[in-house]
């Protein structure tokens, strides 16, 4: 079972974000338990419903991982629960962040001076969460960034815009990728329309290194190897 933690705040951003997340694992023999997380969301109620889970995914957000939403330590709690275990984690946006802040710190957490929207290329190292992959294009959509993480974190990838775009730490198999690989064009235009419509400077932001829908298809990889692991 992979136990999906999801911080949207909106109820549709929330729904699409499962509903993505399950058709990327529909072909694998996993199953999600997705718990929707709010300020009184316990770590004991999440490892209590997911005894069996095997991996751990940490959805992307609207919040801040610079703010404090109420949740932040009793997750922290989950995190660490199954980097004991030595199960695999993946963050995704904020999800990574979330990672970062909890193992290093907010310290290690900025806003970002040159934020990022649109659909980008990025650089990513050799790693097997990453194999099978070649010049990846994915959803880019945040204000928030890592910066010069400590030694134990192994930095995998980057964009134009921000230096850090992935990580693993230490050599355990826990993943942050600041990146989008979930969404298609369809879903992806979701975050778009909000985007647009609550930041003045989005079309400043906005890039699309987007040629072909047939680009985002390999991106079903970054959760096939990450079930595999």
């Amino acid at each position: 079972m992979i136990l999906v933690l999801n911080f949207f705040l909106k109820d549709s951003f929330a729904a699409t974000f499962n509903q993505v997340i399950q058709n990327h694992l529909a072909d694998t023999p996993h199953r999600c338990h997705f718990i929707r997380v709010t300020s009184a969301t316990t770590a004991e109620q999440v490892l209590s419903e997911s005894k069996s889970a095997t991996h751990l995914i940490l959805s992307g957000s609207e919040a801040s991982t610079l703010n404090d939403m109420g949740w932040e330590d009793e997750m922290k709690k989950v995190v660490l629960s199954f980097m004991k275990s030595k199960k695999p984690i993946l963050g995704i946006c904020y999800g990574h962040q979330f990672l970062v802040r909890s193992l290093a710190g907010k310290d290690y957490l900025r806003k970002a001076p040159k934020p990022e929207m649109g659909w980008g290329k990025l650089h990513l190292e050799d790693n097997p969460l990453f194999e099978g992959i070649k010049e990846p294009v994915c959803l880019l959509a945040h204000y928030d960034e890592v910066m010069e993480l400590p030694a134990d974190f192994h930095l995998l990838g980057s964009s134009e815009k921000c230096a850090i775009q992935g990580f693993q730490y230490k050599n355990l198999p826990i993943w942050g990728v600041q990146f989008h690989p979930e969404y298609d064009i369809a879903s992806g235009q979701e975050i778009f329309d909000d985007l647009e419509t609550n930041d003045a400077r989005y079309h400043e932001h906005y890039e699309n290194a987007l040629d072909h829908e047939h680009q985002l298809q390999q991106n079903k990889r970054f959760f096939t190897n990450f079930v595999n692991m």
